[in-house]
């Protein structure tokens, strides 16, 4: 595993889309062609990299071997960039399988880690649902961070992607208010839980 990989809490193949497009000419693609292949190699982890590339603390550029000679790749531009390539040319996510799952999954949660959880379990064949208590999905990606740093219409974008694969997001549906736990233990034959805390922290500052 390559240093910068070693790095990305997510995994990414860091090395394997930085050279799907600097081998472009090498392999006489359009860098069009080289961008999708990209993408579709960075989405095998992170279906959300337009979103991540513009947030994600890029812990990556810190294992960079490119560091020892100048300066580190700038890992989360090109994430980012490949991601914004996506939503403009409308590339949809594909499942690994035709076969459509009997058992089917809840995620209660629609921030990163739900949508990431849903996302993975569709493409696999799982028809699969997200309570998201909110009126709009996207977690503290839409509700923790400033529009200007994360504009809504790319959350919306990215959402629309993984609801498109055949994620079904039941909003303003809060788990053990408006649905129980044990109406999803009937429903559904597991539950993978992605809540997070929309609590504010008292720093003490006056």
């Amino acid at each position: 595993m390559t240093p910068c990989q070693d790095s990305c809490p997510a995994g990414n193949d860091i090395r394997g889309f930085l050279t799907t497009i600097s081998q472009s000419q090498m392999f006489k693609r359009e860098y069009d062609e080289s961008f999708e292949q990209a993408w579709r190699l960075l989405t095998e982890t992170n279906p959300l990299p337009s979103i991540i590339g513009r947030v994600c603390p890029h812990f990556c550029e810190t294992g960079c071997n490119r560091k020892a000679k100048d300066e580190a790749v700038s890992i989360n531009q090109v994430e980012r960039f490949l991601g914004d390539f996506g939503i403009e040319h409308n590339l949809k996510h594909e499942k690994l399988t035709d076969e459509t799952r009997s058992e089917k999954i809840a995620v209660v949660g629609s921030g990163p880690a739900g949508l990431s959880a849903a996302f993975q379990m569709a493409r696999r064949g799982y028809p699969v649902t997200i309570f998201e208590a909110f009126e709009k999905s996207g977690g503290m990606l839409r509700y923790g961070i400033p529009s200007y740093r994360l504009p809504g219409d790319i959350l919306d974008a990215e959402v629309a992607a993984l609801a498109a694969l055949g994620v079904d997001i039941e909003s303003g549906a809060r788990v053990g208010g408006d649905v129980s736990m044990d109406d999803l233990k009937k429903a559904f034959e597991a539950t993978y839980p992605a809540i997070a805390s929309h609590d504010g922290w008292n720093r003490g500052i006056h």
